[in-house]
């Protein structure tokens, strides 16, 4: 068209401005926070695919806005929330989308197929790091690239069947009732390179039991709909049935899936995270993730009555715990000891360094993570590069991640891993015997007989002042603030419940507030004041969390990294002072005991996201809450009605006639 492009909030706004155009039959929207530039056109050009381009094209001769039909032909929603350059716009934009879907409703009807829709596919042929300046791995992205507004155009999809079943295990050599990823436990590991397409089908092949996938991290940046929790983004999947989660990796490192479907996480529906990226230290070798859980010989869902019990209720103790997926119970050199130790698969090298990719998965209990006679140099917290630290013993609280690295510098020999239950926090029968093994080249091969460090029992993070992002970003004072008392009371029906202010958090199956709000242009209201509604962009939102529990609780946020601004044992108050310059950034952070934390987050990301404790009792028993986040754009980002519609009609079949109550949170 003879005019220059020009910036507008979404795609809907630029199809608006094409229809009141004379000639304009073809749009291109770049996506942009909070606005992105709109090219009018007065014929369709040659196709390509760029990620962050979406397009639609005139199919009826329309001359006004309110007469417009247009058939929508974007791709799967932007890798990431702003282009990875400044952007000119200019009257010949390079790059349209041409390829034909059906018409997008204004609802969505989960019973009738014609009333949904898919966003198309783009059929012409990607460039890898198109526009980028750079090539493959990462486009000429390195460690000190800000990864929140560039990721490098793979042109990769990497393709996951993940079958859920119920079966039996014996981690740590007693048999027990258990529900696995494709017959393991850990599952599967997902590998990837940082700005690949992640595409996970998820079969339910259990027979009486919903679930999810949750990618734990993953931003999900405009794909709130594979954010993976019931009740909030999707319907559970009904058994028989299947759902495929459709991804970008725009941050990368290392973390964890899970099922977000009642504490089903806990039965064994887990598995790592890899998404290779640059980082602060060169190593040698990649010794793969090491997943820390605790475990127990009868099923957590039989623990669940006890743990809301309104007077004896509260943290179970555990029986033991596992590195990846293994343990033993009882003593060394006893005849009846069962199961055998996690050995780690890479054997040392003197001299060489070692990365390892430590995840701590469980459902109450947090670790002191160490080797024996070995020092790490922590490079990675959560998705956040750090700049590197040493330490003897690392903190891993439940949802967090660390990348370390381990030099090869001790004599030759065996050398027990420790995963030490922190009993101050949760009790483990076995708190201190959670060992694996780490052997060097020429070692005698044996059971080890190093010697643990020293140190005092507690329930702490990492220290913030080593948590120094690598990317230094400020935040800025607060827009929006909103601040919560945490307590614990029983509740009408005598169960133990945590409440936010008053509040104990409530969603149902069969009506998720993603979908809730795509039907009816408004929320479910369950969980009442817990639905924390921040319509603008580009705001900064201050969240306090107080509690004189003494009790810590691992806070989580989905869809964004958190500043942590400030913490502390006691009350908040106005004088504390806030860290603003490049604070530590992460997903996850730990609520001390009796006492506060502060946390940041900018409004950059349409959808409607959990923020939760991640003690799996403790979110099921109503310590959670959503936030829905720049709703005027939540519908645009939605790809596919259709598979959202389909879940939740299945489930609402099998739900129907099973008789199926939500018996805790929803989440």
């Amino acid at each position: 068209m003879p005019n220059d492009g020009f910036y507008v909030s979404s795609l809907g706004d630029c199809i608006a401005a094409c229809a009141n155009t004379t000639g304009c039959v073809d749009v291109s929207w770049v996506v942009g926070v909070p606005k992105g530039p709109c090219y009018l056109k007065n014929d369709i050009g040659a196709a390509s695919s760029p990620s962050n381009v979406h397009g639609a094209r005139l199919v009826s001769n329309c001359t006004t806005a309110s007469s417009t039909s247009v058939t929508s032909t974007s791709t799967s929603v932007s890798s990431s929330s702003a282009p990875s350059s400044t952007i000119t716009p200019s009257a010949n934009p390079t790059s349209s989308i041409s390829t034909t879907t059906a018409s997008v409703p204004t609802t969505l009807n989960s019973t009738t197929s014609s009333a949904c829709f898919t966003k198309a596919t783009p059929t012409t042929a990607c460039i890898p790091c198109d526009g980028q300046g750079g090539s493959l791995p990462y486009c000429g992205a390195d460690i000190s690239t800000n990864y929140y507004n560039f990721v490098p155009k793979t042109c990769n999809t990497v393709y996951y069947t993940f079958d859920i079943t119920n079966t039996t295990v014996a981690p740590d050599g007693i048999t027990r009732e258990a529900l696995l990823v494709n017959g393991q436990m850990p599952g599967p590991t997902i590998e990837v390179n940082w700005g690949d397409t992640v595409v996970v089908t998820v079969n339910n092949k259990m027979t009486n039991n919903g679930t999810s996938i949750h990618f734990h991290g993953v931003r999900q940046n405009f794909t709130n709909e594979y954010d993976g929790v019931p009740s909030i983004t999707q319907c559970p999947i009904a058994p028989g049935e299947s759902m495929t989660y459709t991804w970008v990796a725009t941050n990368y490192g290392s973390s964890w899936y899970h099922s977000h479907f009642a504490i089903q996480a806990w039965e064994g529906v887990l598995g790592p995270i890899i998404i290779h990226g640059p980082t602060t230290q060169t190593y040698d070798v990649d010794a793969g993730p090491i997943v820390l859980q605790d475990w127990t010989h009868v099923t957590v869902d039989s623990m669940y009555d006890a743990a809301q019990d309104p007077v004896t209720g509260g943290p179970r103790i555990m029986d033991n715990g596992l590195i990846n997926g293994k343990n033993t119970w009882g003593a060394d050199g006893t005849s009846n000891q069962t199961g055998q130790r996690f050995v780690l698969p890479t054997t040392f090298t003197p001299g060489q360094t070692y990365l390892f990719r430590i995840v701590n998965s469980a459902i109450q209990s947090t670790f002191k993570f160490y080797i024996d006679g070995h020092s790490m140099t922590v490079i990675s917290a959560d998705f956040v590069p750090i700049v590197p630290y040493t330490t003897d013993i690392l903190n891993i609280n439940i949802g967090q991640r660390y990348m370390v690295l381990v030099t090869a510098d001790q004599p030759v020999g065996d050398y027990w891993m420790r995963a030490d239950n922190q009993d101050a926090c949760a009790t483990t029968t076995q708190a201190t015997d959670i060992k694996g093994i780490v052997r060097y080249i020429g070692s005698p091969g044996g059971t080890p007989t190093t010697t643990a460090y020293n140190y005092t029992g507690e329930c702490v993070d990492e220290p913030y002042a080593s948590l120094v992002p690598y990317l230094p970003l400020t935040a800025t004072n607060d827009d929006v603030e909103f601040q919560y008392d945490v307590t614990v009371a029983p509740n009408s029906a005598n169960l133990f419940k945590w409440y936010l202010s008053g509040t104990t958090f409530q969603s149902q199956y069969d009506d998720p507030t993603l979908v809730h709000f795509f039907e009816n242009g408004t929320a479910p209201t369950y969980s009442g004041n817990l639905i924390l509604d921040i319509p603008n962009g580009e705001e900064w939102v201050y969240v306090i969390i107080e509690s004189g529990v003494p009790l810590p609780h691992p806070i989580h946020l989905h869809g964004h990294d958190f500043f942590i601004l400030a913490e502390g044992a006691g009350s908040y108050s106005t004088s504390v002072a806030l860290n603003l310059d490049n604070p530590p950034r992460r997903d996850t952070a730990l609520l001390p005991t009796a006492g506060y934390l502060v946390l940041a987050f900018e409004t950059d990301n349409p959808g409607v996201w959990l923020m939760h404790c991640h003690i799996g009792w403790h979110t099921s028993m109503g310590f959670a809450l959503q936030i829905l986040e720049q709703k005027s754009r939540i519908v645009e980002t939605i790809s596919d009605s259709c598979v959202l519609g389909d879940t939740c009609s299945t489930w609402d079949t099998y739900m129907t006639a099973n008789n199926i109550q939500v018996l805790d949170s929803g989440v």
